[in-house]
């Protein structure tokens, strides 16, 4: 691995400072959970994951949300008794269980998300034309680092 500069160590500061504010911002939309539509980040990143990777064993599941199993065995278990995921045993190891999104938990998962979507929409609205071209721009670097990421969550899961 590549030592960072002191530019990027301070970047990476700064990114995490406003990261941080900005899911905070987007936390507080959080406040309807349990009601009908509306799904926890938690939850919508779980049926997410699950949606991109369709069945995977919990331990997978739990890697790639950077969380312990037993973390995941919680939250699936609420999502199971709404409906949204099912539970299966690994045909290639009966010990094993599988986790998929059911489609009561796709129409949720799209539901929830548009709700937040129109939320995020009105705020970024309230930016200025020049602010949402810099964002626009920023989103590729950002998707490449999430990736990155990704990929060593999952090489740990192996």
């Amino acid at each position: 691995m590549i030592e960072p500069d002191s530019q990027v160590t301070e970047l990476a500061g700064e990114l995490q400072r406003v990261l941080s504010k900005v899911f905070s911002v987007l936390r507080r939309g959080d406040t309807n959970k349990g009601t009908a539509g509306e799904l926890t980040l938690a939850q919508l990143s779980i049926l997410l994951t699950l949606l991109d990777q369709g069945p995977i064993r919990m331990t997978e599941l739990a890697a790639r949300e950077r969380v312990r199993t037993p973390t995941t065995t919680v939250a699936i278990r609420r999502l199971e008794k709404l409906g949204l995921v099912k539970r299966s045993r690994d045909p290639s190891d009966l010990r094993a269980v599988l986790v998929e999104v059911t489609p009561r938990g796709l129409v949720q998962h799209r539901e929830s998300l548009a709700a937040r979507r129109a939320d995020l929409a009105g705020r970024l609205a309230n930016l200025s034309p020049d602010d949402l071209a810099t964002l626009a721009t920023a989103l590729a670097p950002l998707e490449r680092l999430a990736s990155q990421s990704d990929r060593v969550a999952h090489a740990k899961s192996e």
